[in-house]
Parts: structure tokens; C-alpha cells; sequence
């Protein structure tokens, strides 16, 4: 059996064959650490988790890096709040160990979230702010060789209509693009599509040195910097929420084929976590927090099995309702195991097997998974497992 995963650059299903088999390459976007982790996130994190141990489980190895953004607008902004600072007057030196700190402290709230619900850790996890030189810095360099990039008085910015298939991974072209762009104030752009790469520096914010003067790096930068430093130019695997799609993956994919080789081969994107059918962002004030949810669900796996019941690219709409269903199915599930050894059954586990329903159940659970992670399907393979086994356990 073959796993086939989604492609959203190919725009279907199709087998996934990693470039380097055994080993397999994933980069996954990671948190903007500037708040505690939401269950938006806790989803995102588990699909990846669900496909890297499935991969696994395939007999493959894999490298699975997962950045953190600890440098952004967000950041600043929750720094800001957090001193009390109404404008930039304030030393640059103080603003930037604050904005470290929120990004630490944040940080350990997303790996203790991930950790409670027994999600594993990344091989590696690049943080933004210990990349920025020489590695982002000799990335736009290259773009500004290439000529794809160019400089506006200590901002560099790439040149969207310069790059290539622009638009090929969200399906849409220059000219639709065109229609919905603008300059905003205070930028330098030559084109309402470009975006940056490097910012210049502001009073008052975290900057570094850079070929164009102290500035910072844009977002996407980060993401094509990091994931080639540790995978290649070229990688298997690059994930995230279906939120990503554009602007951020697209331009990652213009970033990183202007500066060299072919970039990720595979996108695959989880759909969104919804509420009331409106994505659950903090922006929105629609969040619920891991550690809430918790807090009412102790255990964790009632979260886990809530996720699993929903195609990983399909929106989940998170309720109430949805989550004591989920647990009532985990109960069944535990409160069968528990019985099952401790009588005798018709249907003992040794029968089921040399009657080949064991290794029935075990093909269709595998086929299911296979078919792009198709876990709603597996999981009613699991519970027709558990339908015959309470058949055994009446009689």
C-alpha cells in the first residue's frame, strides 16, 4: 500500500514519493509566539503530527523541522502594551530584550500546550532571530543579484512580476492579484504586488545590521531562509494552515526558485478551525485556548479524537457538542478495552485472527490512512472493530 497525500500545487491527490527514500524532508510554518496557543493551532500542529508519524509507521525517516517565528509586527506590538509605550520613544536596546522575552515566555506556553496533549517535538525547531545574519541577509543578497529583488532607501523588496509563475500554488494570476493591491503609507514599493524582504529600521524597534543599513527581516524571508538551510534547496514535504496558502507560501516559492533550485515538492494544508463558521483567530476575540479547553476536557485525547473525526484539509467547526460526542466515542473505546481480557468471548483475539478478521480490519484502517490521511474513514474502521467486539463480549 502507497500513502497518496493532497497536493496543493498539483491540485490533487497523488502517490507521494519522497525524493531520498528512506529518508523524507518536511518543513512545517510554525507559531508567531506573541500569545498562548489556541486550539487553531493545536490542530495544525497534530495534522503534521498525524503525517510525520504515519510516515513513521511507513518505514520512513524523517526530518521534520518546524520554525518559530520570533521576530514580527505582533511582537512588537504585545512588547509595546507590556512596557506601556505609546510611541518609539524608547531605547531601541530595551524594546528588543522586551520583545525577546514575550517571545520566550510564549514560546514555552506553545511547547507546554503541544506537550500536554502529547504532541512530539520538531528535529528541529529554527527560531527567526538566530538567522537573520549572515543567513537572510546573504538569501536577499542573492535575490538582488538575481534581479528579482532591489532596494528602496534601506527596505528591499521583491519584485513579484519578475518571479516566475507567480500565483501557481493559490491558483491565482498576476493581473487578479493586481485588482486587490495597494501601497500602504510610508512604503517604498515599485509595485503594489511586491513585498518585503528586509524593513528598515524604525525608532524604537528590534533591528539588526544589514548591506542596506539596520532593518529587520520581512516574514516570508524567514520561512525560505530557514527551511533550505536545514533541508536543501530542494525538500520533500512543506505544510501549514490553508491560511498560509497566500501570501506567505506563495511568496516562499518565488523567494526560494529566484535565489536557486526547485523549492518544496509537496504542499499539504490543513483546513481551519472554526467558530460558528468564522476562523478562530485572536484577532476575532473567538478563541478558546489549549489550556482552557483542557481545563473543561482533561484528557487530551477527547481533543485529539475531535480532529481525527474531521478530514484534515476540511474546516472543523469546534462546539460543545462535537466535544462531548468525542468523548463519549473515547469512553466506548476505553471502556471496551478495559473488559475485553478480563472475559470470555465468541470472538477471542486468537479466532478473529485465524478467521482473517484481524488483518481485514488492520488493511482497511491502512487504506484509509493512505488515501491522503483519510482518518474519518479509519476511524469507522475502528469503530465496526468495536461493534463486532461488543458483539462478542454480549454473546
Amino acid at each position: 500500500m502507497t500513502l497518496h497525500l493532497y497536493n496543493t500545487l498539483t491540485r490533487r491527490v497523488q502517490e507521494f514519493s519522497p525524493l531520498a527514500p528512506p529518508t523524507v524532508t518536511m518543513y512545517v510554518c510554525g507559531p508567531t509566539v506573541y500569545d498562548d496557543p489556541h486550539i487553531g493551532h493545536a490542530r495544525s500542529a497534530f495534522v503534521f503530527e498525524v503525517l510525520r508519524r504515519y510516515l513513521t509507521f511507513k518505514g520512513y525517516a524523517v526530518t521534520f523541522v518546524r520554525n518559530v517565528t520570533d521576530v514580527d509586527d505582533k511582537i512588537i506590538e504585545k512588547a509595546r502594551q507590556e512596557l506601556q509605550i505609546q510611541d518609539a520613544r524608547l531605547k531601541t536596546q530595551d524594546l528588543k530584550a522586551k520583545c525577546a522575552e514575550v517571545a520566550e515566555r510564549y514560546l514555552k506556553s506553545y511547547h507546554e500546550a503541544m506537550d500536554r496533549l502529547g504532541l512530539q517535538r520538531p528535529d528541529l525547531e529554527p527560531k527567526a532571530t538566530e538567522h537573520v545574519t549572515p543567513d537572510m541577509t546573504d538569501f536577499i543578497s542573492k535575490l538582488l543579484i538575481s534581479g528579482v529583488a532591489y532596494e528602496a532607501q534601506g527596505d528591499v523588496y521583491c519584485a513579484v512580476r519578475k518571479c516566475e509563475g507567480y500565483g501557481r500554488l493559490s491558483g491565482r494570476s498576476v493581473d487578479e492579484l493586481q485588482s486587490g493591491a495597494r501601497v500602504e503609507p510610508g512604503e517604498r514599493k515599485q509595485d503594489p504586488l511586491d513585498f518585503a524582504l528586509w524593513k528598515a529600521a524604525k525608532p524604537g524597534e528590534p533591528s539588526w545590521k544589514s548591506p542596506w543599513g539596520e532593518g529587520r527581516p520581512g516574514w516570508h524571508i524567514e520561512c525560505s531562509t530557514m527551511s533550505t538551510k536545514y533541508l536543501g534547496d530542494t525538500f520533500d514535504l512543506h505544510g501549514g494552515g490553508v491560511d498560509l496558502v497566500f501570501p506567505h507560501h506563495e511568496n516562499e516559492i518565488a523567494q526560494a526558485q529566484a535565489a536557486g533550485k526547485p523549492f518544496a515538492r509537496g504542499w499539504v494544508h490543513n483546513g481551519l478551525l472554526t467558530v460558528n463558521g468564522e476562523k478562530m483567530s485572536k484577532s476575532l476575540g473567538n478563541y478558546t485556548t489549549v489550556d482552557q479547553v483542557l481545563e473543561r476536557y482533561p484528557h487530551p485525547d477527547y481533543l485529539k479524537l475531535l480532529f481525527l473525526k474531521t478530514h484534515y484539509r476540511s474546516p472543523l467547526d469546534y462546539s460543545d457538542e462535537k466535544m462531548n460526542e468525542a468523548r463519549k466515542n473515547w469512553q466506548d473505546f476505553r471502556g471496551f478495552f478495559r473488559i475485553h481480557d478480563q472475559i470470555q468471548t465468541e470472538y477471542s483475539p486468537k479466532d478473529m485472527e485465524s478467521a482473517g478478521v484481524v488483518p481485514n480490519f488492520m488493511t482497511r484502517f491502512q487504506e484509509a490512512v493512505d488515501e491522503d490521511l483519510n482518518t474519518p474513514q479509519a476511524l469507522a474502521v475502528l469503530f465496526d472493530a468495536l461493534s463486532l467486539g461488543q458483539k462478542g463480549i454480549e454473546r
